[in-house]
C-alpha cells in the first residue's frame, strides 16, 4: 500500500510538473530565436494524466477486491475455529446431530427407553431405537431429540447428547 501510494503521489508530482511546464505556452523559444511547438507534449501530458486516472480507478478496484477477500478469509477462519472446537466435527450439521425440526418417525417404548444408559454414544442410542428422533435443540456440542411414543396418547421420552455421549433422559406416559 506504502508503494503504490508513492507511485501515485510520484505521478502526481510528474503530472504536476508537465502542466505547469504547458502552462507556460503552447511555443518556448529557444537560444536560436526560433520557436518550437509544444503540442506534442500536451498530447504527452493528456496522455500520462489519462493513464494516472486509470491508475487511482484499479487502485481502488483492488482495494475493494481486498477487502472482499480478507472477509472471505475472516469467514473460513471462523468455520475452520468452530470445527476445530467440535472435535472435528461441524456445529449443527453432523451425521449424528440430525437438524432441528427433522426427524426419521422413529417410536419409542418404554422398553427401548429402559436400555438407555447416560454416557452411551449417540450411534449405541440409534441403534437401540432404530433412528434418529426429532432434534429440538443444538447448541455447539449439545443436542436434545425428542422421540414419540407407540401409544399415540401424547407419550414420548425426551433425550440430551453432549459430546456426543447421552446426557440425560426423560420420558412420560411411554408402555
Amino acid at each position: 500500500m506504502k508503494r503504490l501510494r508513492k507511485k501515485v503521489l510520484g505521478g502526481t508530482s510528474l503530472a504536476l510538473s508537465l502542466f505547469m511546464l504547458s502552462a507556460c505556452g503552447s511555443e518556448v523559444a529557444t537560444t536560436t530565436g526560433a520557436s518550437v511547438d509544444t503540442s506534442a507534449l500536451q498530447e504527452k501530458i493528456a496522455g500520462l494524466e489519462k493513464k494516472l486516472v486509470e491508475q487511482g480507478a484499479k487502485s481502488s478496484e483492488q482495494e475493494q477486491k481486498i477487502a472482499e477477500l480478507e472477509a472471505k478469509l475472516n469467514e473460513l477462519s471462523t468455520n475452520v475455529i468452530a470445527v476445530g472446537e467440535t472435535g472435528g466435527q461441524t456445529p449443527a450439521a453432523s451425521g449424528n446431530n440430525g437438524s432441528a425440526g427433522k426427524g426419521d418417525g422413529v417410536l419409542i417404548t418404554f422398553a427401548q427407553y429402559e436400555k438407555l444408559e447416560v454416557g452411551m454414544s449417540v450411534e449405541d442410542v440409534i441403534e437401540i431405537l432404530g433412528g434418529e428422533g426429532e432434534a429440538l435443540s443444538e447448541a455447539e456440542n449439545m443436542v436434545v431429540y425428542n422421540y414419540k411414543g407407540t401409544a399415540g396418547n401424547g407419550a414420548n421420552a425426551v433425550i440430551a447428547f453432549q459430546g456426543g455421549k447421552l446426557l440425560t433422559k426423560a420420558q412420560s406416559g411411554l408402555n
